[in-house]
């Protein structure tokens, strides 16, 4: 079962989704490509920033969890006094670096994962399935790449000319409906990994059982 961070990602991504409609029902004519350019790129901004709440929440939410095995309603016994305030100090620290997560590209989401609970996401990301056949490396090189063109699109910047997959046949770097649900189905993968891979791991390094 997804954990409630992963339900408000993808209930998030529902606005993707509904571009994605709109772009549908635009048909060719002047004007109508600088609108769908539009769509492509609120698109891209729009899924980065669902996957950033996304890492935000989920380490809310898993803080949540580890509170509830002190003195939650499954808790076995009160934990002592000096645990719960070691755990307080801790969880005020995790969630001030929380506050400051503003870049979540995988470096950041690595380190910010392994400060907080000692897990590492990276080997949960490869992506074997269907047509895609990529190693965690890979997949990190692709996950960078969208918040490298987020990160233009936010504050103004031309695409980058330097990545193969956005450059149609001319060379020219440039967002389209294809590369826009490629996106969106990017990180919807590495999300659920990151679920399911976190999930996993508190059950078997925390002992908190089915965590969500």
């Amino acid at each position: 079962m997804p954990s409630q961070s992963h339900h408000a990602f993808l209930d998030q991504l529902g606005s993707v989704d509904q571009l994605i409609t709109i772009h549908g029902r635009i048909q060719s004519g002047k004007g109508r490509r600088h609108e769908q350019d539009a769509l492509h790129k609120a698109g891209v901004v729009m899924t980065v920033a669902a996957w950033q709440a996304y890492i935000e929440k989920i380490i809310r939410e898993t803080l949540n969890n580890i509170e509830s095995g002190f003195y939650g309603p499954t808790a076995t016994q009160t934990a002592p006094h000096w645990a719960l305030h070691s755990f307080n100090l801790r969880r005020a620290e995790i969630l001030g670096t929380v506050n400051k997560f503003n870049t979540p590209n995988t470096q950041n989401i690595q380190r910010i994962f392994q400060e907080a609970f000692d897990f590492d996401p990276w080997p949960c990301w490869e992506w074997y399935r269907g047509p895609r056949k990529w190693n965690g490396h890979q997949t990190r090189v692709r996950t960078d790449s969208w918040v490298k063109i987020r990160h233009a699109i936010a504050h103004g910047y031309p695409l980058p000319d330097n990545m193969d997959f956005l450059q149609d046949k001319n060379g020219n770097a440039r967002l389209n409906l294809t590369l826009l649900r490629e996106c969106l189905n990017h990180f919807k993968h590495i999300a659920l990994q990151t679920d399911h891979s976190l999930r996993d791991y508190l059950e078997n390094q925390y002992n908190i059982h089915s965590p969500w």
